[in-house]
């Protein structure tokens, strides 16, 4: 743990925010001094995810890529136009942290289902006939349209980003699977979990 922690919590098969240490390996919440937030690992290979500068409001756990793995769902107070509380979702099915994806949802009790619907809504046929769209109206003389420039382009590359970052990480699980679970096989399911965790970082926000 860091000097700049103030406390930790134990955030396990519970949404409770009571305080707790315990024995790695376990999954921890760490608030720094300035009032943000990561995730941390004890364990053989420790890991802390980036820092979040928001105020944890709610706590969850459900699978919402449907791996069998529950991700850790931590609700915080980062409002957009999509509503008032944002959710980062923390796989640790590694037994290392990384954060999976962020969803910006309307309340804590809509975080399941619209995150969800969120998540499934990535789908990789539909994010391809989009970047057609985007790649017919660049080809084009004159100048984008407003729509094109600061809606389609934006929203479209952000989303086909995730897609890819997903499905790294799911190749990745399957060639560890393969290769019943070599060093080079975990390694590579590192660096892809690494990738999504930067791709989710970004998702929604850069738009």
């Amino acid at each position: 743990m860091t000097s700049a922690a103030v406390f930790v919590m134990a955030l396990l098969a519970t949404t409770s925010h009571a305080v707790d240490v315990c024995e790695a390996p376990c999954t921890l919440i760490e608030i720094a001094d300035d009032g943000s937030y990561s995730v941390t690992m004890l364990g053989q290979d420790s890991r802390s995810t980036p820092s979040i500068n928001a105020n944890i409001v709610d706590g969850q756990v459900f699978d919402i890529d449907g791996d069998g793995s529950d991700e850790r769902v931590i609700i915080d107070d980062r409002e957009s136009a999509f509503g008032s509380v944002t959710a980062v979702f923390v796989d640790i099915s590694t037994g290392e942290p990384f954060i999976a994806f962020q969803c910006q949802a309307t309340t804590v009790d809509a975080v399941q289902e619209e995150c969800t619907s969120w998540y499934n809504g990535l789908e990789a046929s539909q994010l391809a006939d989009a970047l057609d769209r985007v790649h017919a109206s660049t080809r084009v003389e004159g100048a984008l349209d407003w729509e094109t420039q600061y809606l389609l382009i934006p929203n479209i590359t952000t989303q086909s980003s995730m897609m890819l970052a997903i499905q790294a990480v799911e190749l990745a699980r399957a060639q560890r699977t393969i290769t019943n679970g070599s060093t080079e096989a975990l390694e590579m399911l590192r660096e892809a979990s690494l990738f999504r965790e930067q791709r989710a970082l970004r998702f929604t926000f850069a738009d």
